[in-house]
């Protein structure tokens, strides 16, 4: 893992808490690697924005983070433009001017050339001008702006936040295809948690990086302090550990002329888990492969459990010889590609039957042939 570069902002990197057992690459921007060519300017340690126009302004990270890898990606930011009884002149592309009070900014992720998602922060009053009941709020609103603009989730605040022109964090976190909001003055709580479903998933399928940054709305003032960018690099290094040469039409050419009657597809035919202990990664269909020291497994289809994390051709487990015809030791390779090593034991049951056992885990999970017609 690279060295984290540690800049002023110390404080941040308390509040953002990193998961445990999840390591993280961290990038804290002094803004040189900000994509913008809109009226930008470097004030002493902030860079601000401006938007007098009638479209959102989108400002990125040059840094290309790997599409499915989980990161993080946080501001403290203000909006300059967000005082109570205020209005501010924007302009549209025909030279016509309106005034707009609830102006919003906040953080594009996810970004490609066919779109983005955002969070985006606005603040508003119930009743200005009777102080009795007026009540100001702050809104957070999650975005998917892949074809047309949907709002897929949002939470209104009274509390924990700046309601004016002050300094807040603001933090998405996408993990597991969960994608959660975090805000606040001194600090960060998640306020928003979504679950992307498989259209939105679709948005990004094919294309190998995605950005994240930020955006200015019409009329707001953006002025950004800091950004970290955190991406995990654990799952990129088990994967490159777990890859092999195998591929769906290699593994079909060997098995044509194997004699090894083990050799071959093997497919899940049923379980006895344990949950608490032990959960099924998905309904896996496996190829065995001979080594000098065994078999290897090799992923085929069937993950359910982090599925974007496996292709066809990662080796799944490794099956080591034993003194004992037909019995092997074993090493699993999870849906979050952690290997399993505690005492487990591979057996073949009539030729057509392979059994792993997981006895710490009081479990065990088995794959029956798939024969050639």
């Amino acid at each position: 893992m690279k060295k984290y570069v540690l800049l002023k902002l110390m404080i941040l990197v308390t509040l953002l808490q990193t998961h445990a057992f999840t390591i993280y690459n961290t990038r804290y921007n002094n803004f040189e690697s900000i994509n913008y060519n809109k009226p930008a300017t470097i004030a002493g340690d902030f860079l601000q924005l401006n938007n007098k126009n009638t479209n959102n302004i989108i400002v990125t990270d040059s840094t290309q983070i790997e599409a499915f890898t989980s990161y993080k990606y946080y501001i403290k930011f203000a909006n300059l433009h967000n005082k109570e009884g205020k209005t501010y002149k924007v302009t549209n592309p025909q030279g016509k001017s309106k005034s707009i009070s609830a102006t919003e900014c906040g953080l594009v992720f996810n970004h490609t050339s066919q779109g983005c998602w955002r969070v985006a922060v606005s603040c508003s009053n119930s009743n200005l001008y009777n102080e009795s009941v007026d009540n100001r709020t702050m809104t957070i609103k999650l975005i998917n702006d892949y074809g047309s603009s949907t709002i897929a989730k949002q939470v209104t605040l009274d509390s924990g936040v700046d309601l004016d022109d002050g300094y807040n964090y603001l933090g998405v976190t996408v993990e597991d295809n969960i994608i959660s909001v975090r805000i606040g003055k001194n600090q960060l709580k998640e306020v928003l948690s979504y679950q992307l479903k498989e259209n939105d998933l679709k948005a990004t399928t094919g294309i190998p990086y995605v950005k994240a940054g930020y955006f200015v709305g019409p009329g707001a003032m953006i002025s950004i302090e800091r950004a970290v960018l955190s991406i995990n690099d654990q799952h990129q290094s088990h994967i490159a550990n777990l890859e092999t040469q195998w591929t769906h039409e290699a593994l079909d050419r060997h098995f044509a002329v194997s004699k090894n009657p083990y050799e071959g597809y093997w497919t899940y035919l049923d379980r006895d888990m344990e949950d608490q202990w032990l959960k099924l990664g998905g309904r896996y269909t496996i190829a065995l492969v001979e080594t000098d020291s065994g078999y290897d497994v090799i992923y085929v289809d069937g993950a359910q459990v982090k599925k974007s994390l496996w292709h066809a051709g990662m080796k799944k487990a490794e099956m080591t010889k034993t003194i004992f015809t037909d019995n092997f030791t074993g090493k699993w390779f999870d849906a979050t590609l952690e290997p399993i090593t505690d005492d487990v034991f591979v057996t073949f049951e009539s030729g057509v039957i392979l059994n792993f056992k997981f006895p710490v885990y009081k479990s065990q999970i088995r794959f029956s042939k798939v024969l050639n017609e």
